[in-house]
């Protein structure tokens, strides 16, 4: 029992306490007049099958029953139809039995407790007549002790006591403005007209349960429909992927009473990228069985959800599907039962896929930048126009932070002969192999271009111009003993390169003045045999 959790023991203890005080009614002979009891039970049953879908509110719309129960059969009788009305209903609409108990029971412990609070504390005559001021005093006192009990299970099940508390008042005090009236006219019309009257009273009562209940689904419906507007929104002002997924994951969990939560990036190689803010295990099996079926999963029982938590009672976990795959996973885990209907789920469905859709479009953004931003001919380095602009935020950034920035001008030696040897296409091929080459030399922050024609210039941010020759002699190095076009050429062919190094130092040239002068550093490199200049020389 110790290892339950103490949400779950406390339901079935009250529960089990409810039933036991209404078996102990029945012995000591206090719940007579058996065929009103099961007629206002069948009533209240049918009040309560189409149940408000509220998170939040104790009392449905059966305890319009409560007030001519009270009257008619006394307390002992209105816990007595609550209980079985709420139990019937709950296993017409096949709740979790636990759920249909806990319910039923505390029903019977409120009515008997304001029972007890109305006639023995406070001494109000409550059957037997019409006591208009008592039965409100009752009904009131029961509205108090059944949030009392469902309150407390709220807070042992890590809701917010005093949102649950004022949110579920606010509704019941709102039903009770129709219920008492109808309470109370069902007393006259039984004075008046006997059990014909009850029936002329409750069969509308009954249809205004269902009313009522329409009303809530329809105006739950259209509080998705703003949650999936407002997530629309902010999907539509999101900068990345990860930003798309850890508003997703936020958004939904503010809306299901603040879970334990997950939003992940599924890596190309296998494995989950945790963004931050996330409060789950990541290392859950069902996570990557969720992420290679592309399916959703339902953790409608304690043994599945505790794979996320080991505290969990229910959880869910939803793939973002995009064409090429699963692009990430949201997940979630409480510690309390919580039924997913359809409406929930239609909720988790259409938020996944606008995430979807919004980390897709971000997704052929950056890729749409990123072929904009190469070379069309050479897709691993910059074109030169992503050069100039980066070159022109680099230098932006060295004057306002002090730092330091290298640039390595590059022109391939005797690349025309190449061209005249063996044609345009084998020196295409070798442009290629050479940016291979290139790319593999720099830095995740660096920057490879393509100059123009057989030029190319690497960007080096936060770095000296010692550090730029030494990139710049290792590549010389790999380029010469590299044999180019060698699917062409029989044993290949031999490549070098002249190189300049230019370094800004506190923000003191602008772009154009770096390239230059690592330009006019090449050339000299290259009347001087290709032995690359160390340091930098005043521009003449």
């Amino acid at each position: 029992m110790a290892s339950l959790p103490r949400e779950r023991v406390y339901s079935w203890t009250v529960g089990a306490l409810g039933w036991l005080y209404l078996v102990s009614l029945a012995l000591t002979g206090r719940l007579h007049d058996p065929l009103s009891l099961v007629l206002f039970a069948a009533y209240a049953t049918l009040a309560e099958i189409w149940p408000a879908r509220l998170r939040a509110g104790t009392v449905s719309i059966l305890t319009a029953f409560l007030i001519p129960a009270s009257a008619l059969i006394g307390p002992p009788g209105t816990a007595a139809i609550l209980a079985v009305g709420s139990l019937s209903a709950g296993l017409i609409q096949r709740r979790p039995i636990a759920v249909a108990i806990f319910n039923g029971g505390q029903y019977a412990l409120a009515a008997g407790a304001a029972g007890f609070v109305a006639e023995g504390l406070l001494h109000l005559p409550l059957s037997g007549g019409l006591h208009a001021f008592s039965l409100i005093v009752y009904y009131l006192v029961f509205l108090l002790c059944n949030h009392l009990f469902v309150d407390v299970y709220f807070m042992l099940a890590g809701f917010s006591w005093r949102t649950a508390a004022i949110d579920g008042i606010g509704l019941d005090l709102l039903q009770s403005v129709v219920t008492v009236p109808l309470g109370l006219a069902v007393i006259v019309a039984f004075k008046t007209y006997g059990w014909p009257g009850i029936f002329s009273i409750s069969t509308p009562l009954v249809l205004l349960g269902y009313a009522f209940n329409l009303q809530m689904s329809l105006r739950e419906r259209n509080r998705n429909l703003e949650v999936l507007y407002e997530f629309h929104t902010k999907f539509a002002r999101a900068e990345d992927g990860p930003g798309i997924l850890s508003e997703l994951r936020d958004s939904l969990a503010a809306v299901y009473s603040n879970p334990a939560a997950l939003a992940a990036i599924c890596e190309e190689r296998g494995g989950l990228q945790i963004l931050p803010g996330s409060t789950l295990d990541p290392g859950s099996a069902i996570l990557e069985t969720v992420r290679t079926s592309g399916r959703e999963a339902i953790l409608d029982s304690a043994a599945l959800a505790q794979e996320l938590l080991p505290t969990a009672q229910s959880g869910i976990i939803y793939p973002i599907q995009i064409r090429t795959g699963c692009y990430g996973l949201i997940a979630f885990a409480w510690p309390f039962k919580l039924r997913f209907d359809t409406e929930d789920r239609h909720l988790f469905r259409a938020a996944a896929q606008l995430a979807a859709i919004a980390c897709e479009k971000e997704q052929l953004l950056r890729e749409t930048e990123r072929l904009a931003a190469t070379d069309a001919r050479l897709p691993g380095l910059y074109n030169y126009r992503y050069l100039i602009a980066r070159l022109e935020q680099e230098v932006a950034r060295n004057q306002r932070d002090a730092t330091q920035l290298s640039l390595v001008y590059i022109d391939l030696d005797g690349f025309k002969q190449c061209n005249d040897r063996f044609g345009h296409l084998a020196g295409d091929e070798a442009l290629r192999e050479f940016a291979n080459l290139l790319g593999a030399q720099t830095r995740s922050h660096d920057i490879a271009a393509r100059y123009a024609g057989d030029e190319f210039v690497l960007l080096l941010p936060d770095s000296t111009a010692e550090l730029a020759y030494s990139a710049a002699m290792r590549l010389r190095q790999q380029t010469e003993e590299y044999r180019f076009l060698g699917g062409v050429v029989e044993g290949g062919m031999a490549l070098s390169f002249s190189f300049g190094v230019a370094t800004d130092e506190g923000g003191s040239r602008t772009p154009r003045q770096l390239i230059d002068e690592a330009d006019r550093a090449m050339y000299r490199d290259k009347q001087r045999g290709r032995d690359g200049l160390r340091r930098r020389e005043p521009a003449t």
